[in-house]
């Protein structure tokens, strides 16, 4: 008995044991461990989201850049090609007699078709609407709607190549364009007019034969200027825009959007050799019957400021320094130099 009873209280004392084990061993966390566990998984989801932010900041980034150098290089391309035709008459050089259309940029005169001024600038935009030529062209711009202390050109030229040759239409052509004004030439470039084709107008029949001696040349007078807003007024997006003449009117086109600046300098050949003797940026009237060349500088902006970004850059077009701006948005400027072998007017 004695035997057995030692026994049981060793067993009794195995079991003990083993239920205070097994109670341990159900435990949870202790304070301590508790906090350490959750700092842990702060510090990991604050490294998880740190690395998101950051990759979209930097796609955001990267988005934008993308853009400024799409919307740079069409907005650079755009002005220089119309700078570059300048005054191309179909290769006429004598003098074409103007005409007169419905709605015109001036309230007095022909100037939407008036070859005398083939290129006029608006330097530095202020509060009028007056060209270096003398122009008020407030007839078709709105002052308020512009971006102060821009250019603003005026290009006038025909296509570079004839919609009717001869009486032949160049190949993939195969009529001309409604709504649009021509220069007319005929008899083999004896006479010169203007035509407007309207909606219900074509070229007649007998002038759009081969061998006709009728050349037809589609025309074009642009206005180019910094709309200070892309879409409606006031979303704050500047704007290369163009008041262009379309049928008898004048119309406006948002062209760029993003441009915020744009500075013209003219080549001026004073010395009657077809080489720019001098570059300026605020020319007269003597010295645009001169202009051989052009620089231009055009500022892209971003459409929207970038989180964590700023701008503290110092921007120079041309002549012009644009002083730091200090906020969200991304610029890039954009430049190149056009030959305007036309655009001394006949005459001058």
């Amino acid at each position: 008995m004695l035997v057995n009873d030692a026994g049981g209280k060793r067993f009794a004392k195995i079991q003990a044991g083993v239920n205070r084990r097994g109670v341990s061993n159900q435990l949870g966390f202790s304070i301590i461990e508790f906090m350490i566990a959750v700092l842990l998984g702060i510090v990991l989801t604050s490294g998880v989201i740190s690395v998101y932010i950051e990759s979209k900041r930097n796609y955001s980034y990267d988005d934008e850049v993308a853009r400024l150098q799409e919307n740079g290089r069409y907005a650079i391309n755009l002005v220089r090609n119309e700078l570059t035709q300048a005054g191309y008459w179909g290769g006429r050089l004598d003098t074409i007699p103007s005409a007169a259309v419905t709605t015109d940029c001036v309230s007095a005169g022909n100037w939407a078709l008036q070859i005398g001024d083939p290129v006029d600038l608006i330097d530095t935009f202020a509060i009028l609407l007056n060209t270096v030529k003398g122009e008020d062209i407030s007839n078709c711009l709105d002052a308020t709607e512009i971006q102060l202390g821009t250019d603003i050109i005026s290009v006038k030229r025909t296509a570079g190549q004839a919609t009717l040759k001869n009486g032949d239409f160049p190949t993939g052509v195969i009529a001309a364009d409604t709504s649009q004004w021509y220069l007319r030439v005929e008899d083999y470039g004896k006479t010169v007019s203007w035509v407007y084709l309207n909606n219900s107008g074509s070229i007649p029949s007998a002038e759009a034969t081969a061998g006709s001696g009728y050349d037809y040349w589609e025309y074009y007078a642009k206005v180019f200027y910094i709309r200070n807003f892309a879409e409606t007024s006031g979303d704050g997006i500047p704007t290369l825009a163009v008041e262009s003449l379309k049928g008898d009117d004048m119309a406006t086109d948002a062209m760029v959007r993003g441009v915020e600046d744009m500075q013209i300098e003219f080549g001026i050949d004073a010395g009657e050799d077809d080489t720019p003797d001098q570059y300026k940026n605020t020319p007269t009237a003597a010295d645009l019957e001169r202009v051989v060349s052009a620089r231009i500088y055009l500022l892209l902006r971003s459409e929207i400021e970038l989180p964590g970004y700023t701008n503290t850059k110092i921007y120079t077009l041309g002549g012009k320094v644009l002083p730091a701006k200090n906020d969200g948005f991304m610029r890039k400027v954009y430049s190149t130099t056009v030959q305007m072998r036309n655009a001394i007017p006949p005459g001058a």
